[in-house]
Formats: C-alpha cells, sequence, structure tokens
C-alpha cells in the first residue's frame, strides 16, 4: 500500500508557493518562462527563429502571434505571469536584437545571441 500523505504535502507545498508569489513565480520554476509577441505579421518569421535559438537553450518559450492586438497580447503574457516578454518588431528584426521586458518594468534591447544566452543562463 502506497502513503499518499506525500503527495498530498506535495500539493500543499506548491498551492502555498503560488499563493505566496501571486502566481508569478521565480524564472526558473515558471511554466512559460519567455513569451515572443511580433509586431505583426511581418516578423513572424523573425519570431518564429527566436522561439526556436530559445527553446533550443532550454528556455520554455511561448509564441504570442493570434489575431488580437499588440497590447491584448503583451497583456496576456502579463496576465500568464510569463517573467519575461519579447517583443519583435522592424528595428529589431534588421538589427537581429530582441526587445525584453521583465516582469516588474525593466526594458531593455539585446542583440539575439546575447538575449538567447542570458536567458539560457537564468534557468
Amino acid at each position: 500500500m502506497i502513503h499518499h500523505a506525500v503527495f498530498g504535502s506535495i500539493s500543499r507545498c506548491i498551492a502555498i508557493l503560488l499563493e505566496h508569489h501571486k502566481g508569478a513565480l521565480p524564472f526558473w520554476l515558471s511554466p512559460e518562462q519567455a513569451a515572443v509577441v511580433p509586431i505583426s505579421r511581418e516578423q513572424r518569421a523573425y519570431a518564429c527563429e527566436v522561439v526556436d535559438a530559445l527553446e533550443l537553450c532550454g528556455v520554455r518559450t511561448v509564441l504570442l502571434d493570434g489575431a488580437e492586438t499588440l497590447s491584448r497580447r503583451i497583456l496576456t503574457a502579463h496576465e500568464s505571469r510569463v517573467p519575461v516578454i519579447a517583443v519583435l518588431g522592424k528595428r529589431e528584426m534588421a538589427e537581429r536584437s530582441v526587445s525584453l521586458r521583465e516582469r516588474l518594468g525593466a526594458q531593455y534591447s539585446r542583440t539575439l545571441s546575447e538575449a538567447v544566452k542570458m536567458l539560457a543562463d537564468r534557468r
């Protein structure tokens, strides 16, 4: 007979962790660590390239390129408590860079290789 108290204590621990952090888990523990948001359909191919580069380094990434407005897609990522949002526009595509927005409000731009390395090191 397997005793279920171990599973109950693990689920209680996870519930307390989620409640304490209001669903905003640390980067290494978040189910989706980065959200890639292209500004328009023109940047979709570059966005897929960014997603592939991040996933290759082990960063759990989601691509938000639906029919909603840009602000709605960014809001969806914030509501999902994704720690980092990568916004890609014409400039980023031309420079092969990424504009990153942290959950706490910091914003900065990095080349694609720098951004991938930085986020992979945070895992």
